[in-house]
């Protein structure tokens, strides 16, 4: 294979592996379960300084739907809750305080706990309608670049040794067809989370039903899109 074709479906590799990035980046910021991913938005303002949250914070994940945020300055502790509130409306949050009972001169430590919403009917029914939409627009995009390449290189091919264009023409549809699968298996996993949590919703809700003074969550959704990410995949 020569340099020239073997530079193209290494470019046409990242291009493909890139949506891919970005549908699983998008997914994973539906919030169905505390992906550290979800966080990466975050930006925290302390005396007119933006900084990321992982500066500011230290993020502990106790389950998997939940995340406990510890302020490594206590001074900051409101504005990480406006940093994360800014990205994560959605998320639901508990004010923590932690004090050494052993020691009545301790300084309390606060920091925050938030949790996932859960799937109600409603969630699920909107999250599998996202998450398709999302699976489409990915889908699109990589068959839009195979056939860009493929129209770019017919040329190409004409001027090459039959066996080598042949040959190019089996790397590039080899990289097509392992990102087209990839695509579908990070559809079917997102979709496998989302009825879990809908099951685990449906079980938590059962023990709930003797309890009338039980709060409902049937909150809207909020998705949370960062644009500076998704501008690095277009």
């Amino acid at each position: 294979m020569n340099n020239y074709i073997a530079f193209e479906i290494t470019d046409f590799q990242k291009k493909l592996n890139g949506y891919n990035m970005l549908f699983n980046y998008r997914m994973t910021n539906l919030c169905v379960k505390a992906e550290a991913t979800a966080l990466m938005p975050v930006t925290v303002r302390v005396a007119n300084t933006e900084y990321n949250l992982e500066e500011v914070a230290d993020i502990l994940k106790p389950d998997d739907f939940t995340f406990d945020i510890y302020p490594k300055n206590q001074n900051n502790l409101q504005a990480i809750i406006d940093g994360i509130f800014d990205v994560h409306p959605e998320f639901k949050m508990e004010l923590k305080t932690d004090k050494n009972e052993n020691d009545e001169n301790a300084e309390e430590i606060r920091h925050v706990l938030y949790t996932m919403p859960m799937v109600n009917k409603d969630r699920r029914d909107l999250l599998n309608e996202t998450t398709k939409t999302f699976h489409k627009e990915c889908v699109a995009s990589l068959e839009l670049t195979n056939t860009q390449v493929q129209e770019r290189l017919v040329e190409v091919y004409t001027k090459m040794p039959t066996n080598e264009a042949d040959e190019a023409r089996v790397g590039f549809k080899k990289v097509y067809n392992d990102a087209k699968d990839e695509c579908e298996q990070l559809l079917k996993l997102k979709l496998d989370e989302i009825e879990e949590a809908y099951q685990r919703y449906l079980t938590e809700d059962n023990d709930r039903l003797g309890n009338p003074d039980a709060g409902d969550d049937d909150d809207d959704m909020v998705i949370s899109h960062d644009a500076e990410v998704e501008a690095l995949f277009n």
